[in-house]
């Protein structure tokens, strides 16, 4: 059966969703409050301040230790969190010194305010490369993950080979399991299935995104597109897996009422396959 675990309730699914805008809800501690009471055990947030009137997250150059020891009382609540770094700061083959720096400081505000993740969007250099700019990079982060106490998850559309060489402690993947089947699957079908995929990374995968996609739009509610998440829970509980699964939906495309029935739907799910 499904092993799903965190450190509160082993044997349940944890289910984890990204604060954006939810429905009308921009007020960052208002979201929140939203996201517990809709049940969730993990949350995540995007560590850049958002655009006004269409989403909000946490700026971390302007959260102050006391502003940082407030948001740290406010997630205590939950079991897990994700920060999600800013969308431009993407480590690629090479990566300026201004992201790194940048990086670096996502991941020491995360360590400050308790997050366990914080996701890097990544280019990956071409495979069958040595690319030494890329693996100091790498280098440079993991090191920076460790004293700030938290994981990387990269996430890759292409090149998940590059997380075993050579292994790092506290870098491994954000699966998006959405974006896994743009230009028809071309994220997946190097590994058959998406459960395939999720076999292949194995203990390196660190954590979800999860959305529907229906061959147009992404970031939809769960069920209302051509994901298989059955093979995705499956394979997550042939590795074990532990983390959370994050619900990103995009409020302009799935409302509140979407978004608790994206999270029934895959606890559902999850209990039919044990």
């Amino acid at each position: 059966g499904l092993a799903f675990a965190n450190k509160e309730s082993a044997g349940a699914l944890k289910m984890g969703f990204m604060v954006w805008r939810i429905g009308d809800i921009l007020d960052f501690d208002k979201q929140v409050e939203w996201v517990a009471n809709a049940g969730f055990e993990s949350i995540s947030f995007h560590s850049s301040a958002g655009q006004p009137g269409k989403w909000r997250g946490v700026e971390p150059a302007t959260a102050d230790a006391k502003e940082r020891q407030r948001i740290k009382r406010l997630l205590s609540r939950f079991t897990g969190c994700e920060i999600h770094a800013p969308f431009d700061a993407v480590v690629r083959p090479e990566t300026p010194e201004p992201v790194l720096k940048r990086l670096e400081e996502v991941l020491a505000f995360a360590g400050d305010v308790g997050a366990r993740i914080v996701t890097v969007h990544v280019e990956a250099p071409c495979r069958g490369s040595f690319d030494l700019c890329w693996q100091k990079a790498l280098d440079r982060l993991d090191a920076a993950a460790a004293k700030a106490g938290v994981r990387i998850g990269l996430e890759f559309n292409s090149g998940f080979e590059w997380l075993r060489h050579p292994r790092r402690q506290y870098i491994g993947a954000t699966l998006d399991v959405g974006h896994m089947y743009q230009h028809d699957g071309a994220g997946y079908r190097p590994y058959g299935t998406l459960e395939g995929l999720v076999k292949f990374l194995d203990e390196v995968l660190f954590h979800l995104h999860v959305h529907d996609y229906d061959g147009k739009n992404d970031h939809i509610e769960v069920g209302t597109g051509r994901i298989d998440f059955d093979g995705m829970l499956k394979g997550l509980d042939a590795i074990g897996y532990r983390g959370a699964l994050c619900l990103e939906l995009n409020p302009d495309r799935c409302p509140p009422d979407g978004v608790r029935r994206s999270a029934a739907f895959l606890r559902k799910h999850a209990a039919a396959l044990k």
